[in-house]
């Protein structure tokens, strides 16, 4: 029994460690998180609107379908990252995606909580038939847009975390504007293309919707959003601004009572010690 009850202390004070750091947790109760290897997705997500061949003059667009719940989806065009959602418990998701003046082929992409792949979507066609390009100066070829690399960005509460995007095309300087998903926004300017990094503070637990916005200095724009997650209790995840996580896959998330899982210990060590002493005195005829 003293085995017993050293493994599972043990267990239980590798694996708080392990945890993101807790933020206002429940009275009497701790969240234990870890990670273990699991599968990749197996299925891919569908992408049901904007329809195959279908044209548009104005952008961004709605580009929505069903996917394996739990999962990110990034929707890329071109093989260029267009913008990333959480997937809603319900199967399905929907965000906003920027476009390139032509022909677009866009794929959704899952992955899972643990940075796995899944099967590509079939691919859509759209086409932009850009109303209102403004180029000038040599800049012809040169569609304001933006990139980015990580498509999900993570944290803890009350931590700065940096986003980077960066700005081709268009005709500097450009306006800025970004909405970090918990009602606040910031502005900023950018003198040339390239590289803007923006770091943010957010004070709970949570799955934010991320929006930049950029401008050039002829009236061109463009759009991106993406994910960032901020660890904390279990409680929190996914309850935040309406966008729930799930389970991811691959994740293996426990809670439990502390203080009732340390009072069943001590009841089943103290019935096992009784239950030894009985048999002692039965034996060897103690006396007391």
């Amino acid at each position: 029994m003293l085995a017993i009850m050293a493994v599972l202390l043990f267990g239980t004070s590798w694996a708080a460690q392990a945890a993101p750091p807790a933020v206002n947790p429940q009275s009497g109760s701790v969240g234990l998180a870890g990670t273990v290897p699991g599968p990749a997705p197996s299925t891919a997500a569908v992408i049901l609107t904007p329809a195959d061949g279908s044209h548009t003059s104005s952008i961004p667009i709605t580009v929505s379908g069903t996917c394996p719940a739990g999962t990110f989806v990034n929707v890329m065009k071109n093989n260029v990252f267009g913008g990333a959602v959480v997937c809603e418990a319900n199967g399905t998701f929907s965000l906003l995606v920027d476009l390139f003046d032509g022909v677009n082929t866009l794929v959704a992409r899952v992955v899972d909580g643990l940075g796995q792949f899944g099967p590509d979507s079939r691919p859509v066609t759209v086409t932009y038939d850009a109303p209102n390009l403004n180029l000038s100066g040599g800049q012809a070829g040169k569609q304001l847009f933006l990139d980015m690399t990580r498509t999900v960005v993570g944290g803890a509460p009350d931590e700065a975390i940096a986003r980077t995007v960066t700005i081709v095309g268009g005709v500097g300087p450009y306006a800025m504007s970004w909405d970090f998903g918990d009602d606040t926004s910031s502005l900023q300017s950018q003198a040339s293309e390239g590289a803007v990094t923006m770091s943010h503070r957010y004070d709970r637990s949570g799955i934010y919707r991320v929006i930049v916005r950029v401008t050039d200095s002829v009236g061109n724009s463009a759009f991106l959003q993406f994910v960032t997650v901020v660890n904390g209790p279990i409680e929190a995840l996914g309850s935040n601004r309406g966008l729930g996580l799930g389970a991811l896959p691959g994740a293996l998330v426990a809670a439990w009572p502390v203080l009732g899982l340390a009072g069943l210990m001590v009841l089943f060590f103290w019935l096992g010690e009784r239950r030894q002493d009985h048999k002692l005195r039965r034996r060897y005829g103690a006396v007391g």
